[in-house]
């Protein structure tokens, strides 16, 4: 899997390119970084889909850019409604006003993303938002703001809960030591690491 890390847009978001090794086409995950930015990492590769991990502006910035050129919108049906709502999306926080056309796919615990040649499980990780997400491959886990290195993500905003939090934290620590977690912010991080450091 060849993985790209691109950090941008107003509250520094990690977006990923990822894509096979030699493939003409790839994903985006949260593309919240500048796309002149992110079109250098992806290359001369086709953008098939953008993967949210939740509904937070910052991690869907400029996801029109990219579905504008035909690529697909998947997020979790919980979070489906923040795509085009301020308000939920708390775009209005930064005087903004972003929406996004309906996600093509609305997806829920256990699907499996099958693009760019990748196959990516989703599990749903409810706590920072209420459908928040991990997708989950070969040993990498893309954790969006579920877990970050030493820390997780805030659950004081609207639609956190911390007791959703500690369970869905709780079950990642429970993935095999070895899987790296590439988080919506900061760098990367191992499950081995962060055992009875969150939970």
């Amino acid at each position: 899997m060849d993985i790209r890390t691109v950090t941008g847009g107003p509250l520094d978001v990690n977006t990923y390119v990822v894509g096979q090794e030699g493939s003409e086409r790839c994903l985006l995950i949260d593309p919240g970084a500048e796309p002149e930015r992110v079109a250098e990492a992806v290359g001369a590769r086709r953008v098939d889909a953008v993967l949210l991990t939740h509904g937070h502006f910052d991690h869907m910035l400029h996801a029109r850019h990219w579905l504008d050129r035909g690529a697909k919108l998947y997020v979790h049906a919980q979070d489906a409604q923040a795509l085009r709502s301020p308000q939920r999306n708390l775009s209005h926080v930064i005087n903004l006003s972003l929406s996004l056309p309906e996600a093509d796919v609305t997806l829920a615990e256990g699907d499996v993303v099958r693009e760019a040649g990748l196959e990516l499980t989703v599990l749903h990780t409810p706590g920072h938002t209420p459908g928040g997400v991990c997708y989950h491959a070969d040993g990498v886990l893309f954790s969006g703001d579920t877990l970050f290195y030493r820390t997780h993500g805030r659950t004081d905003l609207p639609g956190g809960d911390a007791k959703e939090m500690e369970s869905s934290l709780s079950r990642l620590m429970k993935l095999p030591g070895e899987t790296i977690a590439y988080p919506g912010h900061g760098m990367k991080t191992k499950i081995a690491w962060e055992r009875g450091n969150l939970v």
